[in-house]
């Protein structure tokens, strides 16, 4: 028999009760689980009181609402830190990181990376926002060395500025006055 399959939560600030979970009437939890106190979990990547299972994923809201902590086994999780780690290995491999210092490690066998067990959730997205980031100011440094030098940019601008200028109107004489 296939084992349902289950959304697993961290309550990461305090133990689980009353209140400090999400009832929703169509996704109750299905298991509640305190530890015996704050324990490493998730491969020491987090400490946590207890876990919640549920066997649909909370909203993002829920998560803040609550501070809960999604299971890097979780599958929403897993495609999202999926797709983190081939952009995070990638600029690894680029940037020769060390291999103490990698979150991912290539799989040959499948032609992609993975990310290394002591990887919390957090860290990856942390480092792949930073990825994102880096490459696109990278962008903007090329867009920007592309363009002429400033003083054909000026010249240029001088010349677009004279094209659009109303022709200059005839110098209006002063109205004779009669010698006042």
């Amino acid at each position: 028999m296939e084992k349902a399959q289950e959304y697993k939560y961290y309550s990461t600030q305090r133990p689980v009760d009353i209140g400090t979970f999400p009832k929703d009437k169509d996704n109750p939890p299905i298991r509640i689980e305190n530890y015996e106190g704050r324990i490493w979990v998730e491969n020491d990547t987090r400490l946590a009181w207890g876990e919640l299972a549920y066997a649909q994923p909370l909203s993002e809201k829920e998560l803040y609402n609550y501070e809960l902590k999604p299971s890097r086994d979780n599958p929403d999780m897993r495609r999202v830190m999926d797709a983190q780690a081939q952009v995070v290995g990638k600029w690894e491999d680029e940037g020769r990181v060390p291999e103490g210092k990698r979150l991912t490690w290539f799989y040959p066998d499948f032609g992609c990376y993975v990310v290394k067990e002591f990887v919390s959730p957090e860290r990856l997205a942390e480092c792949a926002r930073g990825v994102e980031l880096q490459r696109a100011a990278a962008e903007r440094r090329q867009a920007r060395q592309e363009k002429a030098p400033i003083a054909a940019q000026l010249r240029e601008a001088g010349r677009l500025a004279g094209e659009r200028q109303a022709p200059s109107a005839p110098k209006r004489d002063a109205p004779d006055r009669g010698g006042r």
